[in-house]
């Protein structure tokens, strides 16, 4: 039987409900979009997110003062200086900003992020870029160096895994859109994925 052959039974009081994997498949869509889109407050004349409580910054094992980091780094990304270098292998990044309260945050949240990658410890934050999964999945294939600028932290990151290169690449670039928007750039990110 293949796929579209195949059914969902479900009872319900006794009775059988018989919907096609698709129309299920529909229906959830639906059903997640409609949750989606209600807890992000979204009415037709745009999108409003709870910028105050930022519900989806909460990952599986996330602490309280990583969920802070990025709050502070979302409500103020128009403080975020960034300069990116694709280099063959990977990447360089400069990550600064002139708001003295910010910058702890800030790199508290890179050097975190990168122990997490070497740790193998996927925060699972509901928001976070597709890109990062195979960053996380090989990182150990990843060669980091970290050096403190006046103003952040300058990030070079390399592997011989050219899928991690192109990740790293990739959310080098996100990174730097998520600075510039702020959750207008989440919200795109999230949305192209459905």
């Amino acid at each position: 039987m293949n796929v579209k052959g195949a059914v969902i039974v479900g009872v319900i009081l006794g009775g059988a409900i018989v919907y096609s994997i698709p129309f299920a498949w529909q229906y959830w869509q639906g059903s997640y979009m409609s949750q989606h889109m209600a807890h992000h407050g979204m009415q037709g004349a745009g999108m409003m997110h709870d910028e105050i409580n930022m519900p989806m910054l909460n990952g599986i094992n996330t602490t309280q003062d990583e969920v802070d980091d990025l709050k502070a780094l979302f409500n103020t990304h128009k403080d975020i200086i960034r300069t990116v270098t694709l280099i063959p292998n990977g990447i360089k990044t400069i990550t600064e900003t002139d708001n003295d309260a910010l910058r702890p945050s800030l790199v508290n949240h890179v050097v975190g992020m990168i122990g997490r990658v070497e740790n193998g410890d996927n925060p699972h934050i509901p928001i976070q870029s597709l890109m990062l999964t195979p960053i996380f999945e090989d990182g150990e294939s990843i060669t980091t160096e970290i050096n403190p600028t006046e103003k952040g932290v300058e990030v070079i990151q390399t592997s011989t895994n050219q899928v991690v290169v192109d990740a790293l690449q990739k959310h080098a670039a996100e990174v730097s859109d998520l600075a510039e928007r702020g959750m207008q750039a989440v919200h795109e990110q999230m949305m192209s994925r459905n």
